[in-house]
Formats: structure tokens, C-alpha cells, sequence
């Protein structure tokens, strides 16, 4: 028991506390300072108001306590010399006297000292005097995301991609060095007065000494330990992998997902990974977790699998957050989820305080777009509606009808898969992605007529779209031209093959997304008829489908030259990848392609309307075609500010469902049924 502690204690034996302080007498209280309580004689000694390096002579002022832990004690220290602050880590020599604590102790220095990475703490130097071992750190000023949840009691799901993806930035460069951290948890997540994470507290750290290298010390803490290290029966990297699925589900609900009153119950649920969702967690985040916290780590994804997760790249993510996130819950606008660049950065440019009237002010805003004369068979006909006689035919063209849908859904699932984009410039949108910036652009469209929204004039190179398509899935597949010239075939087992603008050379998709290059000239045996297949259908587009022609004034230029670059990426020209046909579903109402570059092309039969949606660096756009054939470039975000014609609202919704109907379930291939609906 301590002084304070004896003191209180007789404090509450006296029945009048305030009149026995009064009352004491001189006597009575000479008598108490002849037999003062005594102290225990191995209590440690406070940490001194100012450490001195004794190698260096470098000395630091002692600040306010940042936290405390079984052992260590931090606090905020200045270096006196520099005024520079930091974070000193103290341990009393008595705290850890034994050999094995003090071995875990240079274990985390040797450990810690050698990572240099912008989400791990920083380490600056070590040394000890005669009382206590000091660890000068990085100082994050707004404390740990455990503080900050308590505050906040859960985070949002862009929240919780900004941070996660800075924790896993930061576990990747651990791994990388052969560290296993095996403590990963909220309060070991630290943050900098900029909301940069940053990984700490390296005691329970360990290095993998060579490949299958495996620990068996139970250690972490209880609600993020993982199976295996419960287990006993050897660890590694997965254990970390494990965690990083419990921080996700602690930051999104509120809770670990193991949790109870009970750590022998806990230890029980972990085991049998008995855990349950509330119905507020989007889907994607139940996957996530889901595959995360597996109990076989070898079944665990990577954690470049998941960052690439859909959680992560189908949802916005913040490029910074206020301060502010720490007490309050951040506001996304509009602005934060339809203008953002590949990399997540949001532009924060005048247009975040856009408002219908003062954008209406601004002169030059409604400038028209060049205007497009597109003749009424450019973009719809297929065989069917084909006319000429002189050139090469399709074999066997088929003659049909429409049909009525087979199924409740006006849409068939035609096939899916991960675009290829490593050798572009910028990588492309995800479809999920699309779907967000659409949804969040009608959510906010204003209701009632709309003021004349401003125009985007965009620049030649800007302009990339379907230009020419022959549905013959009933026997082959489907055919294509985009306006840069590319000329491809999505074939109904679900290959794909593709002639760049220069037609010199064939590139081939694989079902299973294997992509190979080949000249012209030596294109393999085996894919010989469809490389015939291909030609056939570039001869029938080129003799059979009108050109599109851009009339800007008096020039007039095609829309399909071989010149134009893509919206938001720069073409290699001999690359082996090139931007083509993903997607595709035909309804009695229309048309949809997708572009492996992230391009929706929706063209309608009854009036030959068409919208074209893309990204072009920061921002999302999207093309109109009325039926007068006048094309209108707008920016989604001055759509959401403005409002837009009924017709374009509604084929707006339109492309929306087309996105539902693919992210909602398995994709189908394409066969010749799902260009009858």
C-alpha cells in the first residue's frame, strides 16, 4: 500500500472528515510526523522529468503520459536541443529483472530498429541509465484508432478502407522483412497529427529465420489471436492475416468478433470461428471478413489478395481524413465519391463548393460540345439489318426475331473476369465502382426541372467507344469496332480475340483470362479459324457499317482513327493488351458492352439513343447521343449538382439496373440466347 493510499484509508475512518481536519491538535499532529508511513522498498522510481543519452549527452523534457502498459510507460518527450518531439517508451530495470524479460526486450529493440516504412512507428534510438531502459519513437499526436473508437463506437466503410489499406501496406513491408508482428489490434494502430496509420509496439515481434520457419509461443492478445497460435501447433505470417480480419470487424461493428465475458468462451469461439454479422455491414465486407478469418491459415487470402478485395476497390476511399474523424464522423459528399483519380486522391479544387447558382454565374460554363452527326445504322445494325450486296458475307447469317425473355430478369449474365491492365498507365475502373458513381450521381440528382447543365468539351484523344457491333452469338460470337480502330470477337466459349488499330498483329484471351500476343504473320495453328473468324467480321463491319463522322465547324474527322488514345490511359502501340469487349447483354430495350478499361456503352433500338460512361483522370463522364444524333459530353458531378433531361435520367437508371444485374450474381456465358432478350 502506498502513501496516498494510507492516507485515504484513514481519512474514511474519521465520521466528521472536514471538522477532524479542523480539530487536530499541534500535538496530535507533531506525533504523526515522528512515524510516517513507510514506503516499499523496491518501488520502482518515477520516470525523471528530464532523460539524459549518456553516450551522446542528448537530453530530453519529460511531457504528459501517453499510455501505460504491463511494463513500459510512454511518454511525450522534447528533445531539448532541437525542440523535435517524440514519443519515449520507459521500463523500469525493476519491472523486468528477469533474464527472459530483459532478452524480450532487446528482442523488440533489434526487431524494431532495423523497419524504415511510412505506416510503421519510426524508430530513432535506445539507450539506459542506472533506473530505466528508454526507446525514443516517431510521435503520433492523435493516439491509437482503440482510443478513437471508443469515441466513435464504429467506423465507416470508407474509414475503414483508408486505414486498413495503410495497415496492410505496412504488414506487407513486415512480411516482406521476415517479421511477424503478432500483436496487430486497434491500440497498436497509431495515428499522426495527418491520420497516417501507423503500425507499433514490436515486444511480441518475431523474425522467421528461414522458409517454413514456425513459432509456437502463445502469445497476442486474447480477441486476436488467432486459431493456430490458440492451437499450438505452429504459426507464421497467416496469424497476422488473421488479425487484420478482426481489426476489420472490430472498426466496422463496434466489437471484436470473438468477444465475450468469458476468456475461456472466447478462446472457444476463435476455435470454432463462431461469429455473426449485424444486417448494417454491406455484403462485401461480410465476404472479406469471411475469408479472412478462416481457421486454416493456409486457406487465409494474401494481403495483396485482399487489398485488391472488391471491398476495398469497389468503394470509395478517402485520399485523407480531418482531425476531426477522431470525436465526429466524417461527411463523404457527392463531390468525395464522383471526382476522385485512380489512386484515390479527391480533388478538392473549386468544384467542392459547386452550387447550382454560383456555377450558373460563372461564364463559359454551358459552352456547347462539338456536335455528332451519327447516321442511324452507325452503331445498331448487325447482320440482320445489314444491306449490300457486294461485299464479304458471315457464313450462314441467321434471320431472327425478337424473342420474349426466358426469365424474370430482362437481362442474361454474359462473362466476367479481371481486367488486365498492368501495362496501362492508369488502371482501370471497376465495374462496382461504375455502379457507385452512377447510384450516388441520381441519389443526388435535384428533383424538378433542371437548370442547363454545364457542358464538357473534351479533347479529341478523350474519345473511345463502340462504334460498330454484329450480334452472331447464335454461331460464333459477338463482333465489335471500337473508335480507335480495334476490331474484336468475343467468342461464345468465352475466349476473345482482338486486332489492334494497325491490324498487324492478333492478340488472344483465354477463357481462364491467359492473354498471349502474336504477329499477324505466325498465328498459331490452333487458333487459326479464329483468327479467320476475325477477319471475317472486320471485313463485314468495314464493307457493311456506316463510319461515324465528329463535325466540328467546317473539319470533319473519323471517329475510328487508329490515332485516338483511350479516356484515361495511354496506349502502347505494339502492347500485348489492348482495351476490349468484357461484357456484354442484350435486351429487348438495349444493348450494354463493357469495356475492359472500364468503359459502359449502353446503345437504346427504339429511338438509337446511346450513353457512353467513362473516367477520364479525375473525373467521371458520361456521353449522350439523342436521337437527333447530337452527342453532349457532361460531368457526372455537375449532374448531381444540376440535374439533367428526364431522357437522360432514364437511361441513366437504365444502365444502373445493367450494373445490378451483372455484380448481383455468377455470370453466364454468352450464347445465342442472350442476344435474343
Amino acid at each position: 500500500m502506498d502513501s496516498e493510499g494510507i492516507v485515504k484509508t484513514e481519512e474514511k475512518q474519521n465520521p466528521d472528515k472536514e471538522q477532524g481536519v479542523l480539530l487536530v491538535t499541534k500535538e496530535a499532529s507533531e506525533s504523526k510526523k515522528k512515524i510516517p508511513p513507510e514506503l516499499p522498498k523496491n518501488l520502482p522510481k518515477e520516470c525523471p522529468s528530464v532523460i539524459v543519452d549518456p553516450e551522446t549527452g542528448v537530453r530530453y523534457r519529460r511531457g504528459r503520459l501517453l499510455g501505460k502498459g504491463g511494463f513500459a510507460r510512454c511518454y511525450e518527450v522534447i528533445q531539448m536541443d532541437t525542440k523535435r518531439a517524440f514519443a519515449g517508451k520507459v521500463v523500469n530495470k525493476q519491472r523486468i529483472s528477469k533474464p527472459n524479460q530483459r532478452a524480450k526486450m532487446q528482442r523488440e529493440i533489434a526487431v524494431h530498429c532495423q523497419l524504415r516504412h511510412p505506416n510503421i512507428v519510426a524508430f530513432h534510438k535506445h539507450f539506459d541509465d542506472e533506473e530505466n531502459f528508454y526507446i525514443i519513437l516517431e510521435l503520433c499526436s492523435q493516439k491509437s484508432l482503440a482510443q478513437i473508437l471508443k469515441l466513435r463506437r464504429c467506423f465507416t466503410e470508407p474509414e475503414v478502407r483508408y486505414f486498413v489499406l495503410q495497415i496492410i501496406d505496412g504488414l506487407r513491408y513486415l512480411h516482406n522483412s521476415c517479421v511477424i508482428h503478432r500483436d496487430l489490434k486497434l491500440g497498436n494502430m497509431f495515428l499522426t497529427e495527418n491520420m497516417e496509420v501507423k503500425i507499433g509496439d514490436f515486444g511480441l515481434a518475431t523474425k522467421v529465420e528461414f522458409e517454413g520457419d514456425e513459432k509456437r509461443t502463445m502469445c497476442g492478445t486474447p480477441n486476436y489471436i488467432a486459431p493456430e497460435v490458440l492451437d499450438k501447433v505452429g504459426h507464421s505470417f497467416e496469424a497476422d492475416v488473421w488479425a487484420i480480419g478482426c481489426i476489420l470487424y472490430t472498426m466496422l461493428v463496434g466489437r471484436p468478433p470473438f468477444e465475450t465475458e468469458s476468456l475461456k468462451e472466447t478462446y472457444t469461439r476463435i476455435k470454432r470461428t463462431s461469429y455473426s454479422f449485424p444486417s448494417h455491414l454491406s455484403q462485401a465486407a461480410k465476404e472479406l471478413i469471411t475469408d479472412i478469418l478462416t481457421s486454416k491459415p493456409e486457406n487465409r487470402p494474401s494481403l495483396d489478395e485482399i487489398a485488391s478485395h472488391k471491398f476495398f476497390t469497389g468503394g470509395f476511399v478517402p485520399d485523407a481524413l480531418s482531425p476531426s474523424a477522431c470525436h465526429s464522423t466524417p461527411e463523404f459528399g457527392v463531390m468525395k465519391v464522383l471526382v476522385s483519380d485512380k489512386e484515390g486522391a479527391v480533388v478538392t479544387d473549386n468544384f467542392c463548393r459547386l452550387r447550382r447558382e454560383s456555377t450558373m454565374q460563372r461564364k463559359g460554363m454551358a459552352s456547347p460540345l462539338m456536335a455528332v452527326n451519327i447516321d442511324n445504322n452507325n452503331c445498331d445494325l448487325d447482320h440482320r439489318t445489314s444491306t449490300g450486296s457486294n461485299s464479304r458475307q458471315l457464313p450462314d447469317t441467321p434471320t431472327r426475331g425478337y424473342q420474349n425473355p426466358v426469365s424474370a430478369s430482362p437481362y442474361r449474365r454474359s462473362m466476367d473476369r479481371k481486367a488486365i491492365c498492368s501495362l496501362f498507365k492508369c488502371v482501370p475502373v471497376p465495374m462496382s465502382k461504375v455502379y457507385e458513381m452512377l447510384t450516388t450521381c441520381l441519389d443526388h440528382i435535384p428533383k424538378g426541372e433542371y437548370l442547363q447543365t454545364p457542358k464538357h468539351k473534351p479533347t479529341a484523344e478523350e474519345a473511345l467507344w463502340i462504334s460498330k457491333w454484329v450480334d452472331y452469338s447464335n454461331k460464333y460470337g459477338f463482333g465489335y469496332q471500337l473508335s480507335n480502330g480495334t476490331v474484336g470477337v468475343m467468342f461464345n466459349d468465352r475466349s476473345k480475340i482482338i486486332f489492334p488499330p494497325d491490324r498487324n498483329s492478333v492478340q488472344y484471351h483465354t477463357a481462364d483470362d491467359q492473354s498471349s500476343h502474336y504477329p499477324l504473320t505466325n498465328t498459331p495453328q490452333r487458333l487459326s479459324k479464329k483468327a479467320t473468324l476475325l477477319d471475317y467480321f472486320a471485313t463485314y463491319m468495314d464493307d457493311h457499317l456506316p463510319k461515324g463522322n465528329v463535325q466540328k465547324g467546317k473539319e470533319t474527322q473519323r471517329l475510328s482513327s487508329p490515332k485516338h488514345k483511350v479516356v484515361g490511359l495511354d496506349l502502347i502501340p505494339d502492347s500485348p493488351v489492348q482495351p476490349h469487349l468484357d461484357r456484354w447483354t442484350r435486351s429487348r430495350k438495349a444493348i450494354a458492352m463493357y469495356l475492359s478499361c472500364g468503359i459502359l456503352q449502353v446503345n437504346f433500338f427504339a429511338d438509337h439513343t446511346k450513353i457512353i460512361l467513362n473516367y477520364n483522370n479525375s473525373d467521371h463522364l458520361v456521353t449522350y447521343i439523342n436521337h437527333n444524333r447530337v452527342c453532349t459530353t457532361y460531368r457526372l458531378i455537375h449532374i448531381a449538382h444540376h440535374g439533367c433531361s428526364r431522357a437522360l435520367q432514364d437511361r441513366l437508371e437504365h444502365a444502373v439496373e445493367v450494373l445490378d444485374s451483372w455484380l448481383e450474381g455468377p455470370c453466364e456465358s454468352d450464347g445465342s440466347n442472350s442476344s435474343d432478350n
